[in-house]
């Protein structure tokens, strides 16, 4: 073929001294413009370059806080969460099966994991989505952990690969640091530990005894301060030896900062979570943009469409924006469907993709594959003393491993430990669900500080008629966040079952200042109002909820309407 020379490239092995005098990727099939550029980036440290890393990969926090904070002002906070998560983390995975379905040899390589495996957890999801079961939630959920941390140790890695810092050592300080640091910190946010127990509680996890989840939070806290202090040791060991990497630092404390402040720190949790996802996305857009142009760029067997998209073009970068925005779309479609088959269909599609994503990037991003390195222009490792060592019992645990698991190389494992757990969740949901109030009154317990393990415990009672115990609960929820609107509402509800009706039209009138929006809050005001004999003010109340988004509200809201014009 005329002007590209291509070859086949095998699977690289794991274990193999390199050559250790190489200053660029070796056994590239490239012209003489890209291997001097890949040289100089390989050297220079960066992926791209020292602007695009700073902006897609090391600040992209930053980037995110920066760009998406100020547009939380056009929506409710469930609204941006909604838009965000939608458009930009669903819309993520797309990049991620471009790679998996574009690339020729990788896509040989997983054939039947890429063929096979949507289908399978399609039928799985749709089976949990019918039955209203929660176990693909909780397994996505608990996943989507693992997957945005290693997300973060992978930049980890590059960076340091990239200045030839291939030690099994240091990449272990590193894991361990970020997972115990990050674990720690999911702890301590208490809206986040709150929906995370409630999903497990759904699933039917056993519930916790506030002893026992107590051990667990000192036991996270005191691990995570062991692995800080001996991660801060070999830190400046590794500087006094010239071997510690500026570029990795910076992400890693990037990556905690913004972490605790949008988990912890931050007064809107919904909003922080839909801003940490924003940045986990745009480095997973910036890395697969990066790695497929590389791959483009050096004859790699790629489909037509890759080729085209991944070309160094502005329009076709925004090309590649556009179509991750139009996939996002898919999930956001949900907020415009009612209960069916439609809806079951694409919830089941949407956890399937979610599945499927962090299922892919589990393999298809392996740094110390030869495939992955190259077009990261990342050199081979100079092999160390404590590398060896560290690696040599490595390779021996994992040779006993094999041996345990003889499908390892096939990948049917990964399928036997996510099936085990799937039908474990099934059966503990189906067998033994547990009471709503049971869960409620766990949440408390273990999350105090989080108003909404308290809405859910208000409403419990007030469904079994303890309003008066329910009120109280409620208005805890509102001292702990006076900008709860739907607090304040319930908090009205309760409140007319108990005959205090100035009480009821105060906590109406308040969530309303929170949120206008509120077609609820709106109804149930008018209908105090129009008690009272005032009917200008119910009337123009029942008018804007009958312009909210609650189908049920608004069909109500319009009869009022009517029924109040005709009594003029």
């Amino acid at each position: 073929m005329a002007g590209r020379a291509v070859r086949k490239r095998g699977r690289s092995k794991g274990g193999k001294a390199l050559d250790q005098g190489a200053s660029r990727p070796h056994g590239v099939s490239t012209g003489p413009a890209v291997q001097a550029a890949s040289g100089k980036l390989a050297s220079a440290g960066w992926i791209i370059s020292p602007f695009w890393d700073s902006t897609l990969f090391i600040a992209a926090p930053l980037v995110s806080i920066g760009i998406l904070f100020p547009l939380k002002g056009f929506w409710s906070s469930q609204g941006y969460a909604a838009f965000l998560l939608g458009f930009l983390t669903f819309g993520h995975h797309l990049p991620g099966y471009i790679r998996a379905y574009g690339d020729r040899e990788l896509f040989a390589r997983y054939r039947w994991r890429f063929l096979l495996g949507p289908l399978l957890i399609f039928l799985v999801a749709l089976w949990f989505e019918k039955r209203q079961l929660h176990g693909i939630l909780m397994v996505g959920f608990t996943w989507d952990i693992w997957h945005v941390l290693m997300q973060h140790y992978g930049f980890m890695r590059i960076y340091d690969a990239k200045q030839r810092e291939i030690s099994a050592l240091t990449a272990r300080f590193d894991w361990a640091f970020s997972l115990s640091c990050y674990i720690a910190l999911i702890v301590a946010s208490p809206h986040y530990r709150k929906n995370m127990l409630y999903l497990a509680y759904q699933s039917g996890i056993p519930l916790l005894p506030e002893w026992l989840f107590h051990v667990l939070q000192v036991g996270i806290y005191s691990v995570a301060a062991a692995i800080a202090v001996a991660y801060i040791a070999y830190t400046f060991y590794l500087w006094k030896h010239g071997r510690h990497n500026v570029r990795k630092l910076i992400t890693l404390g990037i990556f905690l900062a913004a972490t605790y402040y949008l988990y912890i720190y931050n007064d809107d949790f919904v909003v922080g979570f839909a801003v940490w996802s924003g940045f986990h996305c745009l480095q997973y857009y910036g890395i697969v943009w990066a790695f497929n142009r590389s791959r483009v760029e050096r004859g790699a067997a790629m489909t037509r469409f890759v080729q085209f998209l991944f070309r160094p073009r502005t329009g076709l970068a925004l090309l590649y924006a556009s179509l991750i925005f139009l996939y996002g779309g898919i999930d956001y479609l949900q907020r415009f469907l009612g209960e069916g088959d439609l809806r079951t269909l694409l919830m089941a599609f949407i956890g399937t993709s979610t599945v499927m994503h962090y299922y892919f990037d589990g393999f298809i991003w392996k740094v110390r594959e030869k495939d992955t390195r190259e077009p990261l222009n990342i050199a081979p490792p100079r092999p160390t003393l404590e590398s060896v060592l560290v690696a040599s019992s490595a390779r021996s645990a994992l040779r006993h491993l094999r041996q345990l698991l003889p499908s390892y190389r096939r990948g049917l494992y990964q399928a036997g430990y996510l099936a085990f757990f799937i039908v474990l969740l099934a059966t503990l949901e189906t067998r033994w669900p547990h009471d709503d109030m049971a869960m409620g009154g766990s949440l408390v317990e273990l999350v105090p500080g989080a108003e909404e393990a308290h809405l859910g415990l208000g409403e419990s009672l007030r469904l079994r008629g303890r309003v008066d115990e329910a009120a109280e609960v409620y208005r805890k929820a509102v001292a702990l966040n006076p900008e709860y609107a739907e607090a304040q509402v319930m908090l009205g509800l309760s409140l007319v079952s108990l005959g205090d009706i100035d009480g009821a039209v105060e906590a109406y009138s308040g969530a309303l200042e929170i949120n206008p929006a509120n077609a609820t809050g709106h109804f149930n005001l008018a209908g105090l109002l129009e008690g009272r004999g005032d009917r200008q003010r119910a009337l123009h109340h029942y008018q804007q909820a009958a312009q909210g988004r609650d189908s049920e509200v608004e069909k109500l809201a319009r009869a009022a309407i009517l029924r109040l014009q005709s009594q003029r």
